[in-house]
């Protein structure tokens, strides 16, 4: 898991990620005040597209796309709540982590096994 520290209070910002094998994947995270929230607004990875997508606690964000993204992004934040306010990131009350292919591999196995025994 990798913090992706770059993540200010501005309402845009634009970022670039350098994964493990090299590759690149570009996302826009937007704060919305009205809404109290941030959204990944879009996610670019070769072919593969995601626009709108609210940002909240997750140990995978990115899970219903494993098929086809070999990364994923958690999100963890102090003071149980979601982050909801502009500073959440810029502070550290809210982290947002990018995962690797064998983070999100093991994460799914985890799934799989709690499904398979409920």
């Amino acid at each position: 898991m990798n913090l992706i520290q770059s993540i200010n209070n501005a309402p845009l910002q634009q970022q670039t990620i350098v994964l493990d094998d090299g590759t690149t994947f570009a996302f826009t995270i937007r704060f919305i005040p009205e809404q109290y929230a941030w959204f990944i607004t879009s996610l670019i990875y070769g072919d593969f597209f995601l626009n709108g997508m609210k940002v909240v606690n997750s140990p995978n964000l990115l899970f219903q796309f494993m098929n086809l993204i070999p990364f994923g992004m958690a999100c963890f934040s102090t003071q149980n709540r979601e982050p909801s306010l502009q500073e959440d990131f810029d502070t550290g009350a809210s982290k947002l982590y990018v995962l690797s292919d064998t983070e999100c591999k093991a994460y799914g196995a985890y799934i799989r096994m709690g499904t398979a025994i409920a």
